[in-house]
């Protein structure tokens, strides 16, 4: 049983569509990777996340927690609404582009084991071996993966619990999209029975090498984050079936 199993899709609601958005941390570009490790975790908030360590063919790791339901006080749901529509979050959409791009099943119906893994404790201020709920068809999957190098403000704990910017920055690196190891095509190329990766040769045209600054400084500057705005016509894609991507 896939301990998403309640975290569905909805025909009403878009789904992926292609946008490229606007030793050490990556520099941005498409990678070939292989999963890891992916399991899922459970915030403070009551927020469902996809924990995902990848592996580049150089030997670098991506490490990043797709969230895929916001907490309990909004409803633990996998979408937002804006406007009168509703949206996936960024977090659902990638981790069901990946499952769906690598084993052809939503999100939903990867089923989990229990399983050990080491996971950083904030008490022990250390990795602790920790029960994990794992999605184990996804391990040693193929996929590509485009990893965008960002600035981001470094942050400390106010009074109030909130956390506000220092002044200072750091570098990070974020996944922004999935595309099939066997022939670089997103999830919605393939819903259209596209012949042709042109999401991912623009992705890279437009990405490679480049920083996005989301500081408090120059996020007013920058693209927002890809997942949720496209290049595809903004339009409800019904929900694909297995053999799709098989």
């Amino acid at each position: 049983m896939s301990i998403f199993k309640n975290v569905t899709s909805d025909d009403s609601i878009a789904n992926e569509r292609d946008s490229v958005g606007g030793g050490g941390v990556l520099e941005s570009g498409l990678y070939p990777a292989t999963v890891k490790l992916a399991y899922a975790t459970t915030a403070a908030s009551g927020a469902m996340g996809l924990v995902l360590h990848l592996q580049t063919e150089q030997g670098r790791e991506i490490r990043e927690t797709l969230w895929i339901t916001s907490g309990k006080a909004k409803g633990g749901k996998n979408y937002y609404e804006k406007d009168g529509q509703k949206h996936y979050l960024p977090g659902y959409l990638n981790a069901t582009a990946l499952t769906l791009l690598t084993v052809g099943e939503e999100l939903s119906e990867v089923e989990t084991e229990t399983k050990v893994v080491n996971v950083y404790s904030r008490e022990a201020k250390a990795e602790v071996p920790t029960k994990v709920e794992m999605l184990m068809d996804l391990l040693d999957q193929p996929i590509h993966v485009g990893v965008i190098k960002e600035i981001v403000d470094k942050t400390t704990q106010a009074d109030d619990g909130s956390y506000v910017p220092t002044g200072e920055t750091r570098e990070q690196n974020v996944i922004d999209k999935f595309f099939r190891a066997s022939d670089n095509r997103t999830t919605s190329e393939i819903r259209a029975k596209s012949e042709d990766a042109v999401c991912g040769n623009t992705w890279k045209e437009r990405w490679s090498g480049k920083t996005r600054d989301r500081s408090t400084k120059g996020a007013a500057n920058t693209p927002a984050r890809s997942a949720g705005s496209g290049i595809a016509a903004n339009q409800p894609a019904k929900k694909p079936t297995t053999s799709l991507f098989a």
